[in-house]
């Protein structure tokens, strides 16, 4: 009889691509110890930046073949890492939690246990987006933000062709951009981060192939507007046998007045004359006390009376609230042994999040930001970043 129950060293798959028209190829060991790390960076509370995820494994094997011979997977080859959801049901289901590109191999004999230890790391497609040298990038005045961010996609593709852009999501862009002062040999992270915090927008990897996503401000606001339902995905430590509901192993829950800016100041630098406006949000001041903040952007302002930078610092002002879930963890092994739903969760996602001391409790809905993946042969823990955004 099918039961599904999980395990590592027959349901997770560590592959690498040959190419060109090649195949992926599964790494053999006798034991496997996993962690993946992806997501984005929340800065000042406020700028969503794209970080380069990483994948780190460590393979323990009775051959030294690879090492004599030296392993087929290399530098810069395609690299993967995936599970099988239900092993015995659905044998041919994978799901992938990592792609990127392996980065090094390091390979070391362990004397004592007459074994080889390999550890191998890779990085996510993020690497490539925000680290690229583009000699030229013009920006033609008035230019719509997902114009620009395809645009240094292509600018992006025609050095490194490994990253694709692409939108997560159908809501048009907030903001429009003037050209840049210096378009020549400028780094891709350098002006993507600009374009971003203009926008308010968000931008990570795939983590199933070679493929980056952005959310305009748009997108992120619908996701932010998913409003808390008993039927939506939870985490919780208030056990339920619903399949929506995942088990909390470990909760971060503080408030810090220091973490939120109540009265925005925001500059737009590049026009003729400098520009500024402000916002208050009077019912924050009134409940944690002042907190202002002064922010320096990059963008075309719009007509008068500049709405595009009203609407950027009062969407900042609007989302002061010192209290926070910032990170939960989870077990990714059911109770039965089955792999948890939230084992395929990805960045961006509006995830419910619900704590109880036995007299208060905690619902909140927040997006998902980082995930972080530890795999041992006797655990496999799944760590939450969480934001509730702007």
């Amino acid at each position: 009889m099918a039961n599904d129950v999980w395990d590592i060293k027959s349901n997770l798959r560590i592959e690498y691509f040959t190419g060109p028209g090649g195949v992926w190829t599964a790494i053999q060991a006798d034991s496997y110890d996993v962690t993946i790390d992806r997501g984005i960076n929340v800065e000042q509370g406020v700028f969503a930046r794209p970080d380069v995820g990483t994948a780190k494994v460590q393979l323990i094997k009775t051959s030294l073949s690879d090492l004599i011979n030296g392993p087929a997977y290399q530098s810069n080859q395609p690299f993967r890492i995936r599970y099988q959801p239900s092993p015995d049901t659905a044998p041919s289901t994978y799901y992938t939690i990592f792609y990127g590109f392996i980065q090094n191999v390091a390979m070391s004999y362990l004397t004592d246990a007459r074994r080889l230890s390999i550890t191998i790391t890779a990085n996510d497609t993020t690497k490539i987006l925000c680290n690229t040298r583009i000699s030229y990038f013009p920006i033609t005045s008035g230019s719509g933000f997902r114009t620009v961010i395809n645009n240094l996609a292509t600018a992006v593709a025609a050095v490194d062709s490994r990253v694709s852009l692409n939108q997560s999501g159908t809501a048009s862009g907030s903001t429009n951009f003037r050209p840049l002062i210096d378009p020549v040999d400028v780094i891709s992270g350098d002006v993507l981060n600009q374009l971003l915090d203009a926008e308010l927008g968000w931008s990570y990897s795939q983590r199933s192939g070679a493929n980056q996503w952005y959310l305009t401000r748009n997108d992120v606001s619908a996701l932010q507007s998913t409003v808390w339902s008993s039927s939506n995905p939870t985490v919780s430590n208030v056990h339920t046998s619903s399949t929506s509901h995942y088990c909390m192993d470990y909760l971060e829950l503080n408030y810090d007045s220091d973490r939120i800016v109540n009265q925005v100041k925001v500059t737009e630098n590049v026009g003729t004359p400098v520009t500024d406006k402000t916002a208050t949000n009077s019912t924050s001041v009134t409940n944690y006390g002042a907190q202002p903040g002064n922010f320096e952007i990059i963008m075309d302002p719009g007509s008068s009376p500049y709405t595009k930078m009203s609407d950027w610092a009062t969407a900042v002002a609007n989302a002061a609230d010192p209290k926070a879930i910032n990170r939960v963890s989870c077990p990714a092994l059911r109770r039965d042994g089955k792999v948890s739903n939230i084992a395929d969760m990805e960045i961006a996602y509006p995830l419910q999040v619900e704590f109880s001391d036995g007299t208060n409790t905690i619902q909140q809905v927040s997006l998902v930001t980082r995930i972080n993946h530890s795999i041992t042969p006797d655990h496999w823990e799944i760590t939450l970043d969480l934001w509730k955004g702007i």
